[in-house]
């Protein structure tokens, strides 16, 4: 016996465009983010989806110096709300990610 798909309700889509596109509130510094998790130049240029080259550049003094984007700013506030929740969420919740991530990895 099948079960049917189910349709996603506006709940579902106002979950989803959050987590899409975050609310302009929604942005860390880099030195904030640092303050809170110890990850290497090329675990940022992960999480904000850019090369290390541009975080080596976040790093730099004097003329070369950039300074992260809005859209950086919000990835780095995204992935530190995942990693702050994780770390206080259920065990079944873990579970049943883990479980998740099992499945649609021998697809």
């Amino acid at each position: 016996m099948a079960i049917a798909p189910q349709t996603p309700a506006h709940r579902h889509w106002t979950a989803l465009e959050a987590y899409l596109q975050p609310l302009e509130d929604d942005k860390m510094e880099l030195d904030e983010f640092l303050k809170h998790w110890d990850v290497t130049r090329e675990e940022i240029a992960y999480i904000c989806d850019c090369s290390l080259t541009t975080v080596n550049h976040w790093f730099s003094q004097g003329e070369h110096r950039r300074f992260p984007s809005e859209k950086h700013k919000q990835k780095l506030a995204l992935a530190h709300h995942i990693w702050a929740t994780i770390e206080t969420e259920p065990k079944y919740l873990q579970t049943l990610r883990e479980m998740y991530i099992k499945k649609h990895r021998q697809r």
